[in-house]
């Protein structure tokens, strides 16, 4: 690859993962409680529901409360806790040169340019960027 291809301006961000957030932790103890107390208060109140809804409620509790407590766990370790870093130190700047070259495109008739014109104007940005 050559070196006009390659983009060294690139953006490290640093990012810390994992930690055990409260709100990972507070999701996991909810779907386990979820996933524990709702059959036992079907099992323990249920009994006129019939055998087959017993059964289901139950098998409905479990499968809800863990993957209610398996997705708190996952988004507890792969969301981010800090994210530092970004954009390259000197952004400002470029957003500021891009603006002046907007302002300065206002006031010129480019679109009546024949091939001279934009060969003085290639000219003038490659001196510019040296």
């Amino acid at each position: 690859m050559n070196d006009e291809t390659k983009n060294t301006d690139k953006a490290h961000a640093n990012v810390s993962f994992g930690g055990g957030s409260a709100i990972a932790v507070t999701g996991i103890i909810g779907g386990v409680v979820l996933a524990l107390g709702f059959p036992l208060v079907v099992l323990a109140f249920g009994q006129s529901l019939g055998s087959t809804l017993l059964v289901v409620f139950v098998i409905s509790g479990l499968v809800v409360g863990g993957l209610i407590a398996l997705t708190s766990a996952f988004f507890g370790l792969v969301m981010p806790r800090e994210v530092g870093g970004g954009a390259p130190s000197d952004w400002m700047r470029e957003i500021k040169s891009m603006a002046k070259e907007w302002r300065e495109w206002e006031n010129v008739d480019w679109k009546n340019w024949n091939e001279k014109d934009w060969m003085e104007w290639a000219e003038k940005k490659k001196r510019a960027k040296e």
